[in-house]
């Protein structure tokens, strides 16, 4: 999303020829790839052997969580989740920072306000979004220094289920029938 807000807002008279359906095709292929092969090869190349109860203090059956079960050593599941964490969360949200960098600095050259307020309007729920996830996620697995805390599965509730939920409310909010209709609700109620 942060590379099509750059191209629509960066580039406009080239957006249809950059995003067209066979660049977005492609970056999911390699996306999905990507995250399949560093999420795979690691436990394939050296599985887990369980010996403790297998009740998880959690409520999904997280990584960090799984880890409580492991005998083994976990230096190397650890270090393993951090480089993969690199990739797949680091590694894109430099992505995007860079993106909106740039998109900003455009948006500063913009002469009318009322251009530069919808384009900004349009970037908030992209950026909200993202740093609701990105910011929980990266303290999960990123920062973890120790065994897991009973305190991160309540943080991984906010980048699994309340980000997702609220997602589709914060994009549909920039909607005008949708505002118009919840303004009615309220109204309505008061």
């Amino acid at each position: 999303m942060a590379y099509d807000r750059y191209v629509a807002i960066c580039l406009p008279l080239y957006y249809n020829q950059i995003m067209n359906w066979k660049t977005c095709r492609n970056v999911m292929i390699i996306m999905w790839s990507g995250n399949f092969f560093l999420s795979v090869v690691p436990i394939v190349s050296r599985p887990m052997v369980f010996c403790r109860a297998n009740k998880l203090d959690h409520f999904v059956c997280e990584i960090l969580a799984v880890l409580e079960l492991v005998c083994r050593h976990l230096s190397y599941y650890k270090l393993t989740i951090f480089v993969v964490s690199l990739f797949t969360l680091a590694l894109p949200l430099v992505f995007i920072v860079g993106s909106y960098i740039l998109i900003i600095s455009s948006l500063l050259k913009i002469r009318s306000t009322d251009g530069r307020s919808k384009a900004f309007s349009t970037c908030a729920s992209h950026l909200t979004v993202v740093s609701m996830f990105f910011g929980t996620s990266i303290s999960m697995y990123m920062g973890q220094k120790k065994g897991f805390s009973t305190n991160l599965k309540y943080i991984s509730i906010i980048y699994g289920v309340i980000t997702p939920v609220l997602n589709p409310l914060i994009y549909s909010l920039r909607n005008n029938d949708v505002k118009e209709a919840f303004q009615k609700i309220l109204t309505k109620r008061s």
